[in-house]
């Protein structure tokens, strides 16, 4: 008998044995043990923290609330972190003060606009009349914040540190060593910035009682403008006279910008008002001082001769120091000129002492811009 196999069967004999395989497979997974179909794909995994959670809404497109468990979220406990302190970025109490501002305050100098702030207190170098021991910055001047004195007001110019006044104020074992306002031009100013708050770990000891930034006019393109005023006292004797100019030229890459300022104002002495000619109590310590002359050689320079052969006290003139001839001195036989009981009692201070100094300020400023890669990279000088 010759065997005949057909190459469908092979095809379907194969199939045959997966089949029986796999029912095999079904009707033992009761006998081990083995959890139901359903738990083995398991519930539908929870959304990841911050990604977005399906809603069920209506035919209005309302949202429908969930009516399954109420979703809980981990707890996360953080040990370290990198986000900046509120110490570190904290907000500084800043005044700022624009060119606006300050030219409608009506004050003629910087060290005006500065000292009618309410955040100035008594304790600044005015622009004094006399050098004395206990003031020696005659025309310099500056301002105190907080209740302290100038040492601790850090004075900056366009964020930058400038050199002190020379000479300080009262040189010696407590020397206040200050930046001099009227060096700085009220027309240069665009604005000015005063850190009302201490600032020393910043920028050391000198600013423990705060900041006053000066802001310089940098770019003041293509114009120029010119300001004159003058002002005088109701007793015409004190005039004060400003001019200032600032011009500029430049474009979105360089700009040059520059100021120019005068100022000038009289002296007022106080002998000049009848309020203080004369002060309440004479000095005993007389000045110019008596003067103990040959009674001979004074009648022979022209005076008269008291006590020939003898001496004599006598005193210039007031308001000569000593550039007077002999005839015009005061002479006393009898003692010391400017003494109690004498010819002058005392010495009148007021007669030589200024109540406002003369001043008298020329300067400039130049300021260069160039942007060499925008702003990441910019060539300047000024001075």
């Amino acid at each position: 008998m010759n065997k005949v196999q057909l190459p469908e069967c092979g095809l379907f004999r194969n199939g045959a044995v997966l089949l029986a395989i796999f029912f095999a497979i079904v009707s033992n997974l009761p006998a081990q043990g083995n959890p139901p179909m359903s738990a083995l794909i398991g519930p539908s995994p929870s959304p990841s923290p911050g990604a977005a959670v399906p809603v069920a809404r209506d035919a209005n497109g309302n949202v429908v609330p969930a009516t399954g468990a109420a979703a809980t979220a981990e707890r996360v406990i953080v040990t370290g972190s990198n986000i900046p302190t509120a110490e570190e970025v904290g907000v500084n109490p800043v005044d700022i003060y624009n060119r606006e501002t300050i030219s409608k305050s009506g004050q003629r100098t910087t060290e005006q606009f500065l000292q009618s702030l309410p955040t100035v207190n008594a304790n600044i170098v005015p622009q004094s009349n006399n050098e004395n021991g206990s003031n020696t910055a005659v025309g310099a001047a500056t301002i105190a914040l907080r209740g302290f004195d100038a040492r601790a007001t850090l004075i900056l110019i366009d964020g930058r540190r400038v050199a002190p006044y020379p000479t300080g104020n009262n040189p010696g074992l407590v020397n206040v060593m200050f930046v001099d306002l009227n060096s700085i031009p009220e027309a240069a100013i665009d604005s000015i910035e005063i850190l009302k708050d201490g600032a020393s770990t910043t920028y050391g000891a000198d600013a423990v009682a705060g900041v006053v930034n000066i802001k310089l006019r940098h770019n003041y393109q293509n114009g120029a403008e010119a300001t004159v005023q003058y002002g005088n006292t109701e007793h015409e004797d004190s005039g004060e006279s400003i001019a200032s100019a600032i011009f500029g030229v430049g474009n979105d890459t360089t700009n040059i910008t520059g100021v120019l300022n005068y100022y000038r104002r009289n002296s007022i002495f106080q002998r000049d008002r009848a309020y203080s000619a004369v002060p309440p109590f004479l000095s005993s310590n007389n000045s110019p001082y008596n003067l103990s002359l040959s009674s001979d050689v004074a009648a022979a320079a022209g005076g008269p001769n008291l006590a020939p052969g003898s001496t004599v006290f006598a005193s210039p003139p007031d308001l000569t120091n000593g550039l007077a001839p002999a005839s015009t001195y005061l002479y006393d036989a009898n003692g010391r000129v400017r003494a109690a009981g004498g010819l002058r009692p005392g010495f009148n201070f007021n007669m030589t002492a200024s109540s406002f100094p003369s001043s008298e300020r020329y300067g400039g400023y130049l300021s260069a811009e160039h942007k060499i890669f925008g702003d990441q990279m910019v060539r300047y000088a000024d001075g």
